[in-house]
């Protein structure tokens, strides 16, 4: 009894008991309760003393302060755990987290924090994933523990296979399973000296702890787990060990398989789970030996596993129910918000907008899909652009027009120049080549022809008339290949009459 009355004999302590006489048992009890703690540990007199200068605030309140600590990404966890614990501690508890500091910038920000931290009588460090550095939640921690006292509590909330960091390992931890989870609810709503002196903040919930555990748990859960994904398009989630290093669409066919839903398992003609990339994609056969879509997704992945921009995906892939599918590299999952990437996310949309030439005959369907990209030059290159002059956004919506055609071109209707050939006769031959060779000096694979350097240079005078000078040929070779195309449709028509 003789130590609880010099702690109470202290001048700070002693005034403020006489100024909150309503408190005075409370802070006798406080005092009681810190030298039964620190019974057997090397705590001094003066360490129990200070520990009851900073509970006294709170024992007159009945009201004490909780620090809560948590990574940017962990915010939404943080905040359904802050709520469970306001909403049922009755106004006991004054929690302040990272999402009450929004309002607050650069140096004020800190010193709200700071203010904060050493006001704290709980501090709790919430931990469910790992993988991002802890850099910023150890400095508030390291704040809180040069403050620290003996009346005063350091907790680490984290998902069961989380490793408590090493400075910390010797305080609280409260794993997310049930038991431990109800210990920790119990101790801090319905059993007295939460925090010393303290009667329990709220018993009459005991009934609902069950229901609030639970919620605390899921609130808690592996990264992996915090949302139920349901994706409506064929879905795969792949791994690659180099995806910066790929060097072909092959090395694709290495990529783990970590998930996928049952539209993609049947989108390749499967109904069971396919350990890689390749065992999944060979329920598809390559149209006449097409790869053009592995060739796409190759450049995108390994694209963006080194950080670089890239275009959209063009090509597609045909299936054996006669649908057409294109793939999509939807997101990765990274290890922290600049860490390794650890999975990409491919969906396959259909695309409707491909037409189907399986059924045509080879030189025909060639002739079709240089109908198709002339009339599209025509009406979203020549016929937009061929009258100025050209404002510098005309010349980049041009821009944009030619590079949307070659990337269509490119993935699905590129046909070797060789083989163009085969669908006219020898005249018709030696006038495309003329046409070709026309166009050539204005634009070609170099991008140094006139057109292309007018391009660079956002030259919109030069411009209209250079596309000018390309709707004759282009006129004359719409006449020339609609006409063929139109005689060779009614050769496949007469060639399938019966004799």
């Amino acid at each position: 009894m003789a130590l609880v009355d010099e702690v109470l004999s202290d001048p700070k302590i002693s005034d403020f008991a006489m100024a909150n006489q309503m408190a005075a048992e409370r802070i006798r009890n406080a005092a009681l309760q810190l030298i039964e703690q620190q019974e057997g540990h090397d705590s001094t007199t003066t360490q129990i003393v200070l520990a009851l200068r900073k509970l006294l605030p709170a024992l007159a309140e009945q009201t004490f302060d909780v620090f809560f600590s948590c990574k940017k990404k962990d915010e939404r966890t943080a905040k359904a755990i802050v709520e469970l614990l306001r909403e049922n501690s009755a106004n006991k508890l004054r929690i302040t987290y990272q999402g009450d500091f929004a309002r607050y910038t650069g140096l004020k920000w800190r010193e709200k924090i700071a203010a904060a931290l050493r006001k704290a009588n709980w501090f709790i460090l919430l931990l469910p994933d790992p993988s991002d550095a802890l850099d910023w939640c150890l400095f508030e921690t390291g704040v809180f523990y040069g403050q620290l006292t003996c009346a005063d509590r350091l907790i680490c909330l984290h998902h069961p296979d989380t490793p408590i960091p090493s400075p910390i390992q010797d305080y609280q931890a409260v794993a997310a399973t049930v038991p431990e989870v109800d210990e920790f609810l119990r101790m801090v709503f319905v059993k007295p000296n939460a925090l010393a002196g303290l009667p329990a903040i709220n018993p009459a919930i005991e009934a609902a702890l069950p229901d609030i555990g639970n919620r605390f748990v899921k609130a808690i859960r592996d990264p992996r787990q915090r949302l139920n994904r349901q994706t409506f398009e064929p879905w795969i989630e792949i791994t690659l060990e180099n995806a910066s290093g790929l060097t072909s669409k092959d090395g694709l066919d290495a990529a783990i398989i970590e998930a996928e839903n049952d539209k993609a398992l049947a989108l390749f003609g499967y109904i069971e789970h396919k350990r890689t990339f390749g065992e999944l994609r060979a329920g598809i056969q390559e149209l006449q030996g097409d790869g053009r879509w592995r060739e796409e997704l190759f450049h995108v992945v390994r694209k963006v596993a080194n950080g670089r921009a890239f275009d959209p995906i063009q090509a597609v892939m045909h299936t054996r129910n006669g649908k057409v599918y294109r793939p999509v590299v939807l997101a990765v999952d990274r290890a922290g918000p600049s860490g390794p990437i650890e999975s990409f996310h491919v969906v396959f949309p259909e695309d409707v907008s491909t037409a189907d030439i399986a059924a045509m005959p080879n030189k025909l369907a060639m002739l079709a899909t240089l109908l198709r990209f002339t009339f599209r030059f025509r009406w979203e290159v020549l016929e937009p652009f061929s009258r100025g002059p050209l404002s510098e956004d005309d010349v980049k919506r041009l821009e944009i027009s030619m590079a949307r055609i070659k990337a269509d071109w490119e993935s699905r209707g590129f046909i070797h120049p060789d083989s163009i050939g085969e669908c006219f006769n020898a005249e018709q031959r030696k006038r495309l080549d003329e046409i070709t060779r026309a166009f050539r000096r204005l634009r070609n694979p170099n991008e140094d022809g006139e057109l292309d350097i007018a391009i660079k240079n956002r030259d919109g005078s030069r411009i209209p008339s250079m596309l000018a000078s390309v709707l004759p040929s282009n006129q004359e070779f719409l006449e020339m290949a609609a006409e063929r195309f139109a005689s060779m449709v009614a050769e496949v028509h007469r060639s399938a009459k019966p004799s």
